[in-house]
């Protein structure tokens, strides 16, 4: 963590000015009280600092007289230090006796003033009517507007249409919480969270980012909307991040709105991967036997039986294990009509055979296709046969596919560089997934475990998929 430098200048007796440059925020005036003298002040305000950050602050502490160099640390010991930085120039104001008797800092408690608000006057009318000398004390109460200044001199002889506005004066300001609240990362969410501050993120920060892909990700979504995971290669992270990206997805969109679907061959992981594991009767041949594909008015109740809920909202529904062959075409089909009618958004998982019904199907039905592609050769190489593949059996999908690079052990960083180059060249956007542990493990997968990274990650891979599904029908 870098280490956070405070600038404190004295300003006089009773006040004193903390700056925080690495932080580009505002200025904090610091005042002493009746029971607490500046210098305690100042003191328990570098303490809270040094807390907040779990480490020690570097202080510039200037007075009318000299500089000093301190360095405090979250139990309130300040020791002086060399200056770390070159000297910064000191301005040549004349000392004044208030500067001088200030004391090197005391513990104390924190005082932070607001710097007054000022207000502009109303402008005056251009051509205010001259007005009469005063003959004789007037009433202070504005007499009520006479009719002729409400309604128009010449009588109305037809309909007369008033434009209204599109919202009622009345009605308070639209809130936008992705340019309004308070930061809660980096250097100004701690700031914030040790001093009580309202400190907005910078328009560029990661924090930022993430809050717009975060809109992004709860925008209205097309009628039957699709997201698969493929990759003719196995063991490549199909099912590990088809499961986060539907949690991701319900995180923000709210519970019941997402599915991840296991279309994958029979004997695959995925039950085996995700949080909470199906109860029997929980799998795709037990919702297929259970609900007509044609019926329109089966209660969401029912369809829920069939589905196993995750911990960050979303379902899933599992392949039977032991069943003796793959879906049909018409089976995946119908399993993409009955969950259509009751969620928003479905995600899918897809096995390694592309001559699969369920995987044809799967290809043909999707709004977009992400691949996983870690940084070997030979999966380098089965993404770029997989892409073919989609190019054969729906060629405009292609425009809204996803080439996800992932890191792990065992990746050739050299193959990246000719990865992306023969991605980029079939128009097929690339993003880069961090290394996540989870992952590898091949342990179950809850969304509150994964790294912070893995989460921003697939937090902008979401509103990737959300935008080119939008797009598509924009």
């Amino acid at each position: 963590m870098t280490t956070l430098t405070v600038d404190v200048e004295i300003t006089s007796k009773t006040t004193a000015r903390a700056t925080l440059p690495d932080a580009d925020v505002p200025h904090m005036d610091l005042e002493a009280t009746e029971n607490r003298s500046l210098s305690a002040v100042v003191h328990e305000f570098l303490t809270s600092i040094a807390k907040g950050q779990d480490s020690d602050v570097e202080v510039v502490y200037r007075t009318g007289r000299d500089t000093k160099f301190l360095t405090v640390s979250p139990d309130g010991k300040a020791k002086e230090r060399a200056p770390s930085t070159p000297l910064p120039i000191v301005r040549n104001t004349p000392e004044t006796a208030a500067a001088e008797n200030v004391s090197p800092p005391l513990a104390g408690p924190v005082v932070v003033a607001a710097e007054p608000i000022e207000y502009e006057a109303a402008p005056e009318p251009a051509h205010a009517p001259a007005q009469a000398p005063r003959t004789e004390p007037q009433s202070v109460v504005a007499p009520a507007p006479s009719p002729a200044a409400r309604w128009p001199a010449e009588p109305v002889t037809g309909p007369v249409s008033v434009p209204l506005p599109v919202l009622s004066q009345l009605s308070a300001p639209r809130a936008n919480p992705a340019e309004s609240d308070p930061a809660r990362l980096g250097v100004r969410g701690r700031l914030n969270a040790v001093l009580g501050l309202k400190l907005a993120p910078k328009s560029d920060s990661l924090e930022m980012r993430l809050r717009g892909a975060q809109t992004t990700i709860e925008r209205a979504l097309p009628e039957g909307a699709m997201i698969t995971f493929a990759n003719v290669k196995g063991g490549v992270g199909k099912t590990p991040m088809s499961i986060s990206l539907a949690e991701a997805l319900a995180e923000h969109r709210g519970p019941a709105t997402v599915t991840c679907l296991d279309l994958g061959e029979v004997g695959g992981s995925f039950a085996d991967r995700v949080a909470v594991p199906p109860a029997a009767g929980q799998d795709v041949v037990s919702l297929l036997a259970g609900i007509d594909p044609a019926a329109t008015d089966v209660p969401p109740s029912r369809v829920a039986r069939f589905l196993t809920r995750q911990p960050a909202g979303s379902d899933i529904v599992t392949g039977r294990v032991g069943v003796d062959a793959t879906l049909t075409y018409e089976e995946a089909a119908a399993l993409g009509m009955i969950l259509g009618r009751h969620r928003d958004l479905l995600v899918t998982d897809t096995g390694n055979s592309s001559l699969s019904a369920s995987w044809q199907w799967a290809i043909r039905a999707s709004h977009v296709v992400v691949i996983p592609v870690p940084l070997r050769r030979d999966a380098a190489v089965a993404a770029q046969r997989t892409l073919s593949t989609i190019a054969a059996v729906r060629p405009d999908v292609l425009a809204r596919t996803v080439v996800v690079i992932t890191d792990g052990p065992g990746d050739a960083p050299m193959v990246e560089t000719e990865a992306v180059d023969a991605f980029s060249a079939l128009g097929v956007p690339v993003c880069r997934m961090p290394f996540e542990p989870l992952f590898a493990s091949g342990e179950r997968i809850a969304l509150s475990q994964l790294r912070s990274e893995t989460h921003d990650a697939l937090t902008v891979l979401a509103a990737t998929a959300v935008d080119l599904m939008v797009g598509a029908v924009d």
